[in-house]
């Protein structure tokens, strides 16, 4: 397996540690920043693209010496800069899991970790941190929704998920989405679980129109289990103040057939839809066309389609 590399920007560092864990791809970002009172300090993570059965961010562990009144929190983007995950790191330690299925991470993903000195009490606090970002592969070995990651990682592949394997009470199923260990009988979910199994799934870009002229772009969703669509949702984004504006949503399956006999339209029209027969795809395509009407502006739109799967 090869490894692939995080690059990062000041002064954050990344080393391969020890992965005690053959079936994931682990790495430790450590952080190291004295912060002055009142200052803000930014660490962007820009995520090459990793072995194909290992693209799935499953936990993210880090730890800290806890500065008085730090703030730490770190955001996970797209390509299309739409934040995917905010998370929060001001506790001394944490672990922090990751639903699956999920989508997995492709080029031009990347996380900005932001430390805040908000302690005014005296001129500067340093932060020493570490972060442990954990990939593994979130396809399902036994076409159960339990990932693959998981499954082998407790030597439980073959098992259904409704198994109890430790006698504890609780199937496989419920020990997954709980955050307990399925082969440890003194482990019990921290919470009980409340298990969806529709997947919501984003794609989005930015669209930039002059007077009169529309611009069409198309965007694809590949769903990972679910095959049928339950609902889509069309939100659009814009500054600019410009006369008789729009963005219109068209929906098709990977046959180029429309799936959706109407459109979704932004500002005036219906901006989501619910089926009432689920539509079931391979392959959702999205035509997306934008215009206006003001002469002088050059509209930047930044459209995104949420498509919630279903079995």
């Amino acid at each position: 397996m090869k490894k692939y590399v995080l690059y990062a920007l000041g002064c954050l560092s990344f080393a391969a540690f020890a992965n005690t864990n053959p079936h994931l791809e682990s790495y430790t970002k450590s952080v190291s920043q004295t912060l002055s009172k009142g200052q803000r300090v930014n660490f962007t993570v820009n995520f090459s693209l990793p072995p194909a059965d290992r693209r799935h961010l499953v936990t993210l562990g880090f730890d800290n010496n806890q500065p008085s009144a730090m703030d730490c929190t770190i955001s996970i983007y797209n390509a299309a800069s739409q934040r995917l995950h905010y998370l929060d790191c001001r506790p001394g330690w944490g672990e922090l899991h990751f639903d699956t299925p999920n989508e997995y991470y492709q080029n031009g993903y990347r996380a900005v970790i932001s430390l805040y000195n908000a302690n005014f009490s005296k001129p500067s606090q340093r932060f020493e941190g570490n972060f442990r970002f954990n990939f593994g592969e979130s396809s399902s070995i036994d076409n159960d929704r339990l990932p693959t990651w998981w499954k082998k990682t407790y030597e439980v592949v073959g098992l259904d998920a409704y198994t109890d394997y430790d006698g504890d009470g609780f199937t496989l199923m419920q020990e997954y989405f709980g955050n307990s260990k399925p082969n440890d009988a003194a482990s019990f979910p921290d919470h009980d679980p409340v298990i969806d199994f529709d997947e919501t799934l984003t794609a989005g870009t930015s669209i930039y129109a002059s007077f009169g002229t529309p611009v069409t772009k198309w965007l694809e969703i590949t769903p990972y289990n679910n095959k049928k669509v339950k609902s889509l949702e069309l939100i659009v984004d814009t500054t600019a103040n410009a006369r008789n504006q729009s963005v219109v949503a068209f929906f098709y399956n990977e046959n180029n057939e429309r799936i959706y006999p109407s459109y979704l339209k932004y500002p005036s029209g219906n901006l989501s839809v619910f089926f009432d027969q689920p539509v079931e795809v391979q392959k959702l395509k999205v035509e997306l066309t934008a215009r206006h009407y003001s002469s002088n502006i050059t509209a930047r739109y930044d459209a995104k389609v949420n498509a919630v799967f279903t079995e």
